[in-house]
């Protein structure tokens, strides 16, 4: 499918943090033609689609805080005023994403016990609020036929011992997603949760990285982004275990739709 208006958020973590699907996702995008914004830039499907258009809410260079409700009004006021020729947003994808402690850290620090506040809630905010935020202020713009993708995780539907407080972040955005699903059936708008295994992106522990570790790439979950798109099931949650195989649906307890 071509979406014809994608807001993609990911991650603008200060420490770097940063996944990279948003950045293969909005490359996808644009070169069809199609207008997105991306990292704070406008990506109208121009061939340098991440040094086109700074919006004028992005902080630190090129970068906004989805933890920030403020911006997320911003980019609503910016979305509404004369100087942005978007449109009203019929795609969005909700990226956001960080673990609990930064990559080079020991696996020992991802633990429960080790969390300090700062990281803790710093980690909330992009993974849950930036979800929240994204959702309350965008979704009063969507007409009829809108689609959201919200990344979660794979360890939003199971456990994940390495970082047990980023596995609750990610069950709080597939259970977010299974709630608002009947409401917007309403207002024919369609929601999903993309639960990818082991990507190969900023946030994966280095200590995960050893020579017998499988990682998809963020190519791989891109494409599955731009499929949910036009997915007609709604409140879903979407599994992609690895690269060669095929994407599958995990459904909430008592889920008889489909």
């Amino acid at each position: 499918i071509t979406p014809q208006n994608v807001i993609d958020k990911f991650p603008f973590a200060s420490d770097a943090n940063a996944t990279d699907v948003g950045d293969v996702l909005a490359a996808r995008v644009g070169t069809a033609g199609a207008s997105s914004t991306s990292n704070g830039y406008n990506a109208g499907g121009q061939p340098n689609y991440n040094t086109i258009e700074k919006f004028p809410f992005a902080v630190d260079g090129n970068s906004a805080d989805v933890g920030d409700l403020t911006q997320w009004q911003q980019l609503v006021e910016y979305l509404e005023s004369e100087q942005a020729d978007l449109g009203s947003p019929t795609r969005i994808h909700l990226n956001a994403g960080i673990q609990i402690a930064p990559p080079d850290a020991p696996l020992s620090a991802y633990q429960l016990e080790a969390a300090t506040l700062e990281r803790y809630r710093r980690m909330m905010s992009v993974n849950v609020d930036g979800v929240v935020f994204g959702l309350q202020t965008l979704l009063p713009l969507l007409a009829p036929g809108a689609a959201i993708v919200a990344t979660a995780s794979l360890a939003g539907i199971t456990p994940y011992a390495i970082d047990p407080l980023y596995a609750m972040s990610k069950h709080a955005v597939v259970g977010l997603v299974r709630s608002l699903a009947p409401d917007l059936t309403k207002r024919d708008i369609r929601i999903h949760a993309l639960c990818p295994g082991a990507v190969d992106t900023e946030i994966i522990p280095h200590a995960q990285k050893t020579k017998d570790a499988q990682f998809m790439t963020p190519e791989d979950l891109a494409k599955d982004v731009i499929e949910l798109m036009a997915e007609k099931e709604s409140g879903k949650s979407w599994v992609r275990l690895r690269t060669d195989k095929p994407r599958y649906v995990i459904r909430a307890p008592g889920d008889k739709t489909g």
